[in-house]
């Protein structure tokens, strides 16, 4: 994608009721449907797969969705593989293999321990049994023999210690290659997969510690809720492929616009994003979320592949700041009434939680 500057005017589009209804039911009896369907239980796991499917939140998996389905059905082994593969999930088996090889991997320091113990203690026997003779007379020849079986003890020693130094470092390597693996796992966990930023879990995760480190240190936190304006129009004209584009893009620059605040971004879902900013009030926060907002509506996306134009692409975005009585849920049920706001009074806009 290219971007250059320009603007187009926004058509308005009217908004969805914020109680449950319109839009959300359409999609909760959707989700139904697909449970009496695949005969899948409706499972957390299950319902959040199909939940993502029918708001079509990731081509990729609705496509992976639709395919299992023509092939005859989906099993809850096959949700556990698309969860892999779309949803950062890390399997029950992969978790397994992973703690089975912690495990291994310390049983086999504890023997390299033993190892070396045992040698230790054998060339401490040796220069024992060494010192004892020495202290009686001995002949030439029984002192050659004693110096030729210290010598041996110190050099099966040396050779111990440095079969145990490789040893070690061979260990040490491992460790570390499992810890990488460790860390990739986690990272996957938290990761929305199509856009790179912080997935529903570790977003709300990172929100749970930001708002202890609020009541811990004293500080202030504002939350923005970000949704894409018209994002369901820009996909159903220019395809799925380009609005993938477009959720990378808006979450790249939003990021971009936020870390030097000290703030980072997650993906909700759909087309819909969260930006924490710690240390920051509504106002502040609200001020480098807008500058991010206007320099995006000043941009028009060109179709990097022929050239030509996509419109412009905007989001409007509620801005909260958090309580002392506060949990997730209620800081961003805050944010989203004024992103509500925003959508009403026409998109294209930041609004301020002013309770």
């Amino acid at each position: 994608m290219q971007m250059e500057s320009g603007r187009m005017q926004a058509v308005g589009e009217a908004p969805l009721p914020a109680e449950l209804g319109g839009q959300d039911l359409h999609w909760f009896d959707q989700v139904r449907a697909l449970l009496v369907t695949t005969r899948l239980p409706p499972l957390p796991d299950v319902y959040d797969l199909f939940w993502r499917y029918v708001r079509d939140e990731d081509h990729g998996l609705s496509l992976a969705i639709d395919s299992a389905i023509a092939m005859g059905g989906l099993s809850l082994a096959g949700v556990a593989t698309l969860r892999r593969a779309h949803c950062g999930d890390v399997g029950a088996s992969e978790v397994a293999a992973l703690v089975e090889a912690a495990h291994d991997q310390a049983e086999a320091l504890t023997g390299l321990i033993e190892a070396g113990r045992t040698d230790l203690a054998d060339y401490g026997r040796a220069i024992a049994d060494g010192g004892a003779r020495l202290a009686a007379p001995l002949d030439p020849a029984g002192l050659a023999a004693l110096l030729e079986q210290l010598g041996a003890a110190t050099a099966a020693i040396q050779a111990a210690n440095a079969r145990l130094a490789s040893e070690l470092a061979t260990a040490a390597a491992e460790a570390r290659g499992l810890s990488e693996q460790l860390g990739r796992a986690e990272r996957a966990a938290i990761t929305d997969q199509l856009t790179g930023v912080l997935n529903r879990r570790g977003t709300i995760e990172a929100l749970q510690r930001a708002q202890a480190d609020t009541r811990g240190n004293g500080t202030r936190l504002a939350l923005a809720m970000v949704d894409i304006d018209h994002f369901k129009r820009f996909n159903d004209r220019f395809g799925h492929a380009l609005g993938d584009e477009v959720l990378r893009f808006v979450a790249r620059h939003v990021a971009d616009h936020i870390a030097p605040a000290g703030g980072s971004v997650g993906r909700l879902g759909g087309e819909e994003f969260i930006a924490l900013l710690p240390d920051h009030d509504v106002l502040a926060a609200a001020a480098i979320i807008d500058r991010a907002r206007a320099e995006l509506a000043g941009q028009i996306i060109r179709n990097a592949a022929d050239g030509s134009s996509m419109g412009r692409v905007s989001f409007s975005a509620g801005i909260a700041g958090d309580h002392h009585d506060d949990d997730a849920d209620s800081l961003i049920e805050r944010a989203d009434r004024a992103l509500y706001t925003a959508k009403r009074m026409g998109r294209d806009r930041v609004v301020p939680d002013r309770s």
